[in-house]
């Protein structure tokens, strides 16, 4: 007989054929049958000691039922197991399994006494190949943080009141609501800008990539400081989009921070790994990119406050300051003031003679007066030229110069010129001055002057007519 080895957890694989049941204490009566009971309590007895600790399970789905706790069958070509996974176990399953899928179990096998059931009680569960799937997930992971992109340095913050939020999830997504409600209620005041895109399948990941770039590209536009990235919970296979390195480095190179709330608290992401801030749910992405509108006010009159008690204190050291010039500006009275300066000008006038005569005196005084002669010499022939000048133009416009053109002056004789007929009556002797020297004459009567009531008013007074009886012509001579 081939003796069997110990399994990796140290005990012997279970051997129907080994059980030894317990013996029961006999009853005193050998022909009395068990009670149902009992046999129940034999039958799970020899279960948790034939039975080896928790199992490991690979098997095909089948009869799924979802009612809060999960309900199937796990089967293979030779045989069936029934199995039951509580809620508990359930919620932190990554993906919901279908009828027909092969997965791998864990759990414990019991004996169920109420209904007689021997069933698997499953505690985790996952999809045939989701080691291989997790390893990779886990290169790239271990790839990404070599490279810094979960390093809490490169994380930036985020804004304190954001003109607007970019929410990049499915417009069909109960998570859009949450977010919508959630900012509406806090705050108002902060834009919304909605970005529908695909949150799981083939075309979630290239979709979410584009909407990220996109906002990157605009967001000064837009007037977007902040993005959401969120979905509600799923499977494993749901969240997968969330994995890819693409939305990795979008999130990395997008303009403005990122908050990521993916899937359930318990799921991990990727994305949320690189985003600026990872948060369990839609609603608490909501609640940290926007301000309590209450929180906002109340800090706005609280700055109110401040604003005018500082007001307050600047006024008054404003006022204290006036008030000490004008204490200051009256000790210094204009006045007084004024005689100051005076004096204080006057002592630098008389410095300034002092160091004038001074200077004078380390001079040499005979070269100073050498130069003082020189300049009264010049300026005294610039004078005598001037006056040469002067002279002649005086001698050309004079009445010497007149009187050698042939012209002559007449004085009366008490001389005066003689600038009028009017002037000199006959038998007056005038005087007439020529170039050449002067002589005496003697007025004569005109012989046909008429009475001076008959005579007629001259047209012309400047001028006077011939009068006989005389040796002279008499002429107004004007200037």
């Amino acid at each position: 007989m081939t003796r069997k080895k110990p399994n990796a957890s140290g005990r012997l694989p279970f051997d129907p054929a080994r059980v030894e049941p317990p013996k029961p204490q006999p009853p005193a009566d050998a022909e009395r049958p068990l009670r149902v009971r009992d046999l129940a309590a034999l039958i799970d007895s020899a279960l948790r000691r034939g039975v080896p600790g928790p199992v490991r399970v690979v098997g095909e789905v089948s009869g799924f039922r979802d009612r809060t706790h999960w309900w199937f069958q796990l089967s293979d070509d030779e045989a069936t197991i029934p199995c039951v996974m509580f809620a508990s176990a359930a919620k932190r399953c990554r993906f919901t399994p279908e009828d027909g899928q092969e997965v791998v179990v864990a759990g414990t096998v019991e004996h169920y006494p109420q209904q007689g059931r021997t069933q698997l009680y499953v505690t985790r569960l996952e999809p045939v190949g989701a080691g291989a799937i997790d390893q990779r997930l886990r290169a790239l992971m271990e790839e990404l943080r070599a490279k810094g992109y979960f390093d809490p340095e490169r994380k930036r913050p985020l804004p304190w009141f954001p003109r607007r939020v970019a929410v990049l999830t499915s417009r069909t997504g109960a998570a859009l609501q949450d977010v919508l409600s959630t900012m509406l209620r806090r705050c108002p005041a902060v834009g919304v800008v909605f970005v529908d895109v695909l949150v799981q399948g083939p075309g979630a990941a290239p979709g979410v990539v584009a909407a990220l770039d996109m906002i990157s590209r605009r967001h000064e536009e837009l007037g977007v400081d902040a993005v959401i990235l969120t979905r509600g919970g799923g499977s494993a296979e749901d969240l997968g989009a969330f994995n890819e390195r693409a939305i990795a480095e979008a999130v990395v190179r997008c303009a403005v921070p990122v908050v990521a709330a993916i899937g359930h608290e318990t799921d991990v992401t990727i994305a949320e790994l690189a985003a600026d801030e990872r948060c369990a749910t839609p609603t608490q992405a909501a609640v940290r990119l926007t301000p309590d509108r209450e929180q906002v006010g109340a800090q706005i009159d609280s700055l109110d406050r401040r604003v005018r008690a500082a007001s307050r204190a600047a006024t008054h050291a404003r006022r204290l300051a006036v008030a000490g010039l004008a204490e200051r500006l009256a000790e210094r009275r204009p006045e007084r003031m004024y005689a100051e300066r005076r004096i204080a000008l006057a002592d630098l006038g008389s410095r300034l003679d002092a160091a004038l005569r001074a200077r004078l005196q380390r001079q040499d005084l005979p070269a100073l007066r050498a130069r003082l002669d020189r300049a009264a010499a010049g300026a005294l022939n610039l004078r005598r030229e001037r006056l040469r000048g002067a002279a002649k133009s005086l001698e050309a416009v004079g009445p010497a110069s007149v009187l050698s053109r042939g012209y002559s002056v007449t004085f009366t004789p008490d001389g005066r010129a003689v600038q009028s007929p009017s002037q000199v009556a006959a038998g007056d002797r005038i005087t007439t001055r020529v170039a050449g020297g002067e002589f005496t004459s003697v007025v004569g009567a005109d012989p046909l002057e008429r009475p001076a009531a008959a005579r007629p008013e001259r047209p012309h007074p400047a001028r006077r007519p011939r009068r006989g009886g005389g040796d002279l012509e008499l002429f107004d001579v004007q200037r």
